[in-house]
């Protein structure tokens, strides 16, 4: 009977197209960040997402201030597909969470903090095989940081505290997605 009902609930999750998984390529541009998302339709129209990237790479690069653009951010969202799930344009929304250690890139200032918000973005999927999609796609997000800046990566003297409003680029997508 466990065999039945396993066999039954595989069919059903393994029907074309309801499940992706997905990598930004030009995220790992950005010093090395390791991504993923999965999204699940939930309708002809509709999909469900979760998303995760990872940066823990310090880079030391000769001069005295190491490069940073560390980060694990945390997002939850949706899809909508006028035309159908996985094909076309969509537009989309998500929460992000965000903990980030940013400095060294234009100036031995460090930033680091947590970022909670949320986001608007759009897009296109094109179908480059039955199981093998090239998303493009914008998007922005904004919210709520709460950050400390210091002096430099490495002295520890704090220079400023406290949280602020932002509105940033979430989402400069160049994908690859396998759709199961």
């Amino acid at each position: 009977m466990i065999l039945i009902g396993a066999g039954l609930l595989v069919g059903m999750l393994c029907q074309a197209q309801r499940f992706s998984l997905g990598t930004n390529v030009v995220d790992y541009a950005n010093y090395g960040t390791l991504n993923l998302e999965g999204m699940l339709s939930v309708g002809k129209q509709w999909t469900l997402g979760a998303g995760v990237k990872y940066n823990p790479f310090l880079y030391r690069t000769g001069e005295e201030v190491p490069l940073s653009a560390r980060q694990r951010l945390f997002s939850l969202g949706t899809r909508f597909w006028p035309w159908h799930v996985y094909s076309g344009w969509w537009i989309g929304a998500k929460a992000q969470y965000q903990e980030y250690n940013r400095g060294g890139i234009r100036s031995a200032l460090t930033e680091e903090g947590d970022r909670f918000g949320a986001g608007l973005s759009a897009g296109y999927s094109y179908m480059l095989l039955p199981h093998l999609n090239l998303d493009f796609g914008l998007g922005v997000w904004g919210g709520f940081a709460r950050y400390t800046t210091y002096a430099c990566p490495v002295c520890g003297l704090t220079t400023d505290r406290g949280g602020k409003g932002f509105i940033l680029p979430s989402d400069l997508l160049l994908s690859l997605s396998y759709v199961f």
